[in-house]
């Protein structure tokens, strides 16, 4: 996929159309940029991530640079996905964005939170970010998660081909997928437009 073609697109076509198109749709650039059986290679990852984390297979998706090639991000201007790019992966699970929301509170009420405005930013954004190489505090819950994802992380690396840092964004329904990534699209449509009439 060319950039220009990529903003194209965006310029010409409604909001939750490229939502549908760029976000939700089983394409992935990631996987595509590794062989022809692309969009049989998601579908294993899905199940793979699935079967690890024991969640719907419908209630994960790669977004991101990886999922487009280039962010979606309004502030990094279509930024190409490189070496130091996090793969970003959504998980809808009220069960673990539960879980962690209450880890996270437990850990702010008896001492510093690390990077609570990060934190705090994201989860009024309706998801919870947490990457699988970050700090756990000492907290149970936040140790069993980051047990659990480093139990499968060098099958990532040898099944998928996945050498990436990967941030899990974890959300407690599609709903608040869906509102924060439109809003995002909302954005960077507008500055697209405004840009040309600059």
């Amino acid at each position: 996929m060319l950039k220009v073609d990529l903003i194209s697109f965006i310029k010409n076509h409604d909001v939750m159309e490229i939502y549908y198109k760029y976000l939700i749709g089983q394409e992935v650039w990631y996987f595509r940029d590794q062989g022809e059986d692309h969009s049989e290679k998601y579908d294993e990852f899905k199940k793979f991530i699935s079967k690890k984390l024991d969640i719907p297979f419908n209630n994960i998706a790669i977004v991101g640079s990886a999922k487009t090639k280039f962010s979606f991000s309004p502030h990094k201007q279509f930024k190409e996905f490189c070496d130091n790019s996090d793969l970003d992966l959504i998980i809808v699970s009220k069960y673990y964005y539960k879980k962690i929301w209450n880890a996270y509170r437990k850990i702010s009420q008896e001492t510093n939170l690390n990077s609570f405005n990060y934190k705090a930013h994201n989860i009024f954004n309706g998801f919870i970010g947490i990457k699988d190489t970050d700090e756990t505090y000492g907290n149970e819950d936040l140790k069993e998660w980051q047990r659990l994802v480093r139990t499968f992380k060098a099958d990532l690396q040898l099944k998928f081909s996945v050498n990436h840092e990967v941030n899990y964004r974890i959300y407690a329904d599609w709903e608040s997928v869906q509102d924060y990534h439109i809003r995002g699209i909302s954005k960077l449509k507008e500055g697209l437009v405004k840009s040309e009439v600059d």
